[in-house]
């Protein structure tokens, strides 16, 4: 049991060691850093500030290994120069300046492992730091003729250290520490290889994050786009438009208008605060947006105080005229429970319901509706200014279509306006919830 208590309690300081380094690491890498730098300083920045940091180290063991032994106090001059020469990048980054520090960094491996070489001779093995340095030319400067100096200088220089390996006699003679010297410059030569390879996969995972976390923003703002779309356009129609830019009207032959107009509004508008008036047209106009989308209905527009919507588009089907005669008696239902509950503001309302052809689509480039066209639409209107608060008024198109499964009482042929006289009929009830057909 205590076994295992102390394994946990190991893992845990650990992982709290492990995530504490790396935090001090991301923190070391991103000196100089912050909002405002371009994307490319911050890459070679911490590219730069991983070398630097690394062979920081490496000289400051040196330093501190050689501090005392007065045999080999050009090892230990050398080790400082390279603690002082590995800090001044990190250092010039945090003052933001850049393209500065990867001008010093470059240049001060060209002079420093010159000088090795051609101080220590062969077995300082520095001469491939040039080939390292040459690469990391190409990723801390964008103009490719710098990138170009740089290659050669580097170039050049190596084959001057390999020059004074064969032709200059050393200034300083290794004994006891030429091992240690070629691991430490090898070591070096590694880190830098190693920080271009780590800076090339941590860059790379850090551009796929980003890529996602983009591609996630996109989609979600692809979706409430969309959602916005057809909270305007039906789908079908949201569809083509998106696709094409444009969308065709389409000719409908049998669809069921409804209509609803609240009663006395008018004149309850010039009395009442506009606040509070808009306040319970969004009340009821919500429940019916409901309504409808239980019968799935499309809902077309409000005008002021009126509310259109139709059945049987933009996908056609044959129960349309069951659907928006439920979803009328449902409205009125709700209606008059207002009035008996005495909630808010209470509105009588008309409707009136008609069945025939219309077209439906798209006009004009700004502020896209959808919309309906016809005499149907007018009929509707009617049946609606014809009809009585608190009732469902329907044509004698609409009557035929549901006789069979709702409950009208006839009026008789009653004059409308620009129409002569239609028959016109009140809905009582529904027989049953049944689907209703053509």
């Amino acid at each position: 049991m205590d076994g295992d208590l102390n394994k946990a309690t190991n893992k845990i300081f650990a992982n709290t060691l492990v995530k504490k380094a790396e935090h001090f690491w991301n923190r070391l890498i991103n000196i100089g850093i912050d909002n405002n730098t371009s994307d490319f300083d911050k890459k070679r920045t911490r590219l730069i500030n991983g070398i630097c940091s690394w062979a920081f180290v490496i000289f400051f063991i040196y330093v501190i290994t050689y501090a005392t032994d007065k045999k080999v106090r050009f090892v230990f001059y050398e080790s400082v120069a390279g603690v002082i020469g590995y800090a001044m990048p990190i250092i010039i980054n945090y003052y933001k300046k850049h393209s500065l520090a990867c001008h010093f960094f470059t240049i001060f491996n060209l002079l420093f492992y010159l000088e090795q070489s051609v101080s220590g001779g062969k077995v300082t093995g520095v001469e491939y730091i040039f080939v390292t340095s040459s690469v990391t030319a190409m990723l801390f400067f964008k103009k490719p003729r710098v990138v170009f100096l740089y290659f050669l200088l580097n170039m050049l220089f190596f084959g001057l250290a390999k020059y004074s390996f064969t032709h200059l006699k050393p200034i300083f003679f290794y004994s006891d520490e030429a091992n240690s010297i070629y691991v430490a410059n090898h070591i070096t030569m590694f880190v830098i290889l190693f920080m271009i390879m780590y800076y090339y996969k941590s860059e790379n995972a850090r551009q796929e994050k980003l890529l996602a976390l983009k591609n996630e923003s996109l989609t979600l703002e692809k979706q409430k786009s969309d959602n916005l779309l057809l909270n305007i356009l039906p789908f079908e129609t949201a569809e083509e438009l998106k696709q094409t830019g444009t969308a065709k009207s389409r000719r409908f032959n049998m669809v069921t208008v409804m209509f609803t107009d609240f009663k006395g509004f008018t004149k309850l508008s010039e009395r009442l605060d506009p606040e509070k008036l808009v306040r319970e047209i969004d009340r009821y106009f919500s429940f019916f947006d409901q309504v409808i989308s239980k019968y799935y209905l499309e809902k077309i527009k409000t005008i002021g105080d009126a509310y259109l919507c139709a059945g049987g588009l933009p996908e056609e089907n044959n129960t349309h005229a069951g659907d928006v005669a439920l979803a009328a008696l449902e409205i009125q239902e709700f209606m008059q429970q207002q009035k008996s509950n005495g909630d808010g503001l209470f509105l009588e309302l008309r409707i009136g319901i008609h069945t025939g052809p219309v077209v439906a689509g798209i006009v004009g480039t700004k502020k896209f509706a959808y919309d309906i066209w016809g005499d149907t639409v007018n009929i509707a209107s009617r049946m609606e200014s014809s009809g009585a608060a608190g009732k469902v008024n329907i044509s004698g198109t609409t009557y035929e279509l549901i006789k069979d499964n709702f409950v009208c009482l006839y009026r008789g042929k009653i004059a409308a306006k620009d129409k002569g006289d239609v028959d016109m009929y009140f809905i009582e009830s529904a027989k049953n919830t049944a689907v209703i057909t053509e």
